[in-house]
């Protein structure tokens, strides 16, 4: 398991669980379980800045085991229409591959760019 400093890894751990509470806050309309929300993710923090690196680790890397599989299949993805918008041979719309091809799309402009950020 890679080694990350305290703040790093608590840093990061705040970021997830931002990311969580952007996924769950738009959908609750009762004040009630607003106020929940609220009291469970500030109780989460407390729970973060109180946990010790390696456990945090630990679970952080539970997270990735289980999100890293969808985000690896849009990498692909983003990269097959990426090189096809920009002239490279098509791949054939068939099996595993044309389920992944088709999670995202990409025009030329947006292929530059990529290029262009994966060169620095």
């Amino acid at each position: 398991m890679i080694t990350v400093s305290d703040s790093t890894v608590k840093e990061f751990s705040f970021k997830v669980l931002d990311c969580f509470d952007e996924l769950a806050r738009p959908e609750l309309k009762n004040i009630v379980m607003i106020k929940i929300w609220n009291y469970v993710r500030g109780y989460s923090k407390k729970i973060i800045e109180k946990k010790p690196d390696q456990e945090l680790q630990e679970k952080l890397f539970k997270v990735y085991e289980i999100l890293h599989p969808m985000f690896k299949d849009t990498e692909i993805s983003v990269s097959i229409n990426a090189g096809e918008s920009l002239g490279s041979p098509k791949i054939p719309n068939v099996g595993e591959l044309a389920k992944t091809k088709k999670l995202t799309k990409v025009n030329e402009r947006q292929a530059l760019k990529l290029i262009e950020d994966l060169k620095l």
